[in-house]
């Protein structure tokens, strides 16, 4: 099984196939140069300068060039330069060995890697005095909690057994205000009585938790809409809701159809079948002159899908077209799971566990289509 050794593949057998897979911990960007990414795929640092939360794009002076920014890639191949909220940041700054770096003191390290373990404050505290938040009284703790917005206080339960009790039992209604906000396009198969643990099976079964919370909070720049903006995308949410593509939903979180929630079906007969995939969309003030951001939300097992989430199609980079929609893009993006394209793709080593072994990647992908995307169904049956 040669070029998977990145995504640690263990215990898979020809026969009786159990797959189990896990991620790196370091965020694969910067391999953990910029501290720790609390087991996320990319660090907070890398996040900012990669994907900036700026909605606003210039719009291009030729009105006749339909195929977007000329300089702009697919994201198959590494940037040249990295981005920082506008600010041009060389990469060759940043140095090859991490050995360059100071290393942090023994005990900031400790206590990074501590943090980052939902158990921390249980099992290894910082310090003596650290039991004084344990021995706060529920009363106490409660009133601290009412001055946290609900994505904090999601965060808040994965801290330490008790304060998942705590805000399992006494303000239950806030979960499932929290899911219908975050995830309007999730479809329980029958009612459900927990919904804080629907909540962590969806975050659980995400790419990248940065992208969730700008996905809840929906920022959105100030600048003023154009009518050509407002027209078209009127347009198309009229006929996704009027005759919308097989296996695909989009609706918009706000009402400046800046940020975009989509959900794919796995397509019959792909190792992805049954499965209900997350999208999350952002649709810039410029479109559509440029081209709609999208990202995969739920875990997928796809060469040319990043562990990100960020999605190797010509049509979303340099090839995007005045005449593409966001439907259109979704389709796309659904055949895409059936036929990846593997010449020049964001996953090398799952391309190359696909061309050589088919069978392999097709196990493993229907394990983490049903680990991940199946969160209904998995509901249903707990």
């Amino acid at each position: 099984m040669a070029g998977c050794s990145n995504w640690d593949i263990q215990n898979v057998d020809s026969d009786n196939i159990q797959t189990n897979f896990q991620r790196s911990s370091c965020c694969y960007v910067c391999n953990g140069y910029y501290g720790s990414c609390f087991d996320e795929q990319i660090c907070q640092t890398c996040h900012l300068f990669l994907f900036s939360e700026e909605l606003t794009q210039a719009v291009q002076e030729d009105v006749h060039n339909t195929m977007g920014v000329e300089d702009g890639d697919s994201g198959n191949d590494e940037p040249a330069d990295i981005f920082y909220n506008g600010f041009q940041r060389p990469v060759q700054d940043v140095p090859l060995d991490a050995g360059e770096q100071a290393a942090p003191s023994q005990d900031l390290a400790r206590r990074l890697q501590l943090l980052s373990e939902s158990s921390a404050l249980h099992s290894q505290p910082f310090d003596d005095d650290s039991d004084y938040f344990q021995e706060l009284p529920p009363e106490v703790l409660l009133t601290v909690f009412s001055y946290l917005d609900d994505f904090s206080l999601w965060c808040v339960s994965k801290v330490c057994t008790r304060w998942n009790q705590l805000l399992r039992s006494h303000i239950p209604q806030t979960w499932r205000r929290f899911v219908v906000n975050c995830w309007p396009l999730y479809q329980p198969l029958k009612p459900v009585d927990d919904w804080l643990s629907v909540s962590s099976a969806l975050f659980s079964s995400s790419s990248c938790l940065l992208c969730i919370r700008r996905m809840y909070y929906r920022p959105h720049a100030e600048c003023q809409e154009n009518s050509w903006r407002r027209r078209r995308l009127r347009h198309e949410v009229k006929n996704l809701k009027t005759d919308p593509p097989e296996g695909i939903r989009a609706i918009s979180l706000d009402n400046h159809w800046c940020h975009w929630q989509a959900t794919i079906l796995g397509p019959a007969g792909s190792p992805f079948e049954g499965g209900k995939f997350f999208l999350y969309i952002q649709i810039p003030y410029g479109y559509p002159m440029t081209p709609p951001v999208v990202r995969f939300v739920t875990k997928i097992f796809h060469p040319n899908i990043s562990r990100h989430g960020d999605i190797g199609l010509d049509s979303l980079h340099y090839n995007w077209s005045l005449a593409l929609t966001i439907a259109k893009v979704l389709i796309s993006i659904q055949s895409l799971l059936t036929d990846p394209f593997c010449d020049v793709c964001m996953e090398p080593d799952i391309a190359r566990l696909y061309k050589n072994d088919r069978q392999t990647y097709n196990t493993i992908a229907r394990y983490w289509t049903h680990r991940f995307a199946m969160n209904d169904i998995l509901t249903w049956t707990n």
